[in-house]
């Protein structure tokens, strides 16, 4: 399947609209319409200990930081199946190449997270040209970890790095990639 983007301009990867069809998903920009979905996503005790996402969530703040995010090089798409309802989302920071993902506690398990994860790793490699992508996963969160390695990704040797989460505690986090596969010419 290919990576199909509409993308307003050239020069610049983050400005909007964005989204991106492929792996039976649609990623696209965070609309004010989504707010009464985003408690349902992201108000979820494993979601603030395994991200930055806060808790108590609070959504308007939340879209407010999404937009703010925007302006600094952060990339957040809503994952959805048809461009609808929002399922969750997907990150890039596209100064540094790291992808991040949440999906909300009633979508899982349909393997919604890896394809989410292949599709922006296809856009950020085929489209932005990023030859290596990173992910920060919290040590012991095997489920992210499953959904890391269905895409291609692997743990790094690095040390892990502590971080708070969104509940104000502090957490190791692990590095894993993916590298662009090498193709003869």
């Amino acid at each position: 399947m290919s990576c199909e983007s509409t993308i307003s301009s050239a020069v610049d990867p983050i400005a909007s609209p964005l989204v991106l069809n492929g792996e039976g998903i649609v990623l696209r920009d965070w609309l004010d319409a989504d707010l009464p979905h985003m408690p349902g996503l992201f108000d979820a005790p494993d979601i603030a200990a395994n991200t930055d996402i806060p808790s108590p969530f609070d959504a308007d703040a939340f879209l407010g930081r999404i937009r703010r995010r925007r302006t600094q090089g952060i990339l957040d798409l809503a994952v959805t199946r048809d461009g609808g309802e929002p399922l969750g989302l997907v990150a890039l920071h596209v100064a540094s190449g790291v992808l991040g993902y949440a999906i909300g506690p009633a979508h899982r398990g349909r393997g919604v997270a890896s394809r989410s994860l292949r599709l922006m790793t296809r856009f950020c490699h085929e489209e932005l040209g990023f030859p290596r992508l990173r992910l920060s996963i919290v040590r012991g969160n095997v489920p992210s970890q499953r959904v890391a390695e269905s895409a291609g990704y692997v743990r790094s040797d690095d040390d892990a790095i502590e971080r708070t989460n969104g509940l104000g505690q502090a957490k190791l986090l692990e590095t894993w990639h993916w590298i662009a596969p090498v193709t003869s010419d």
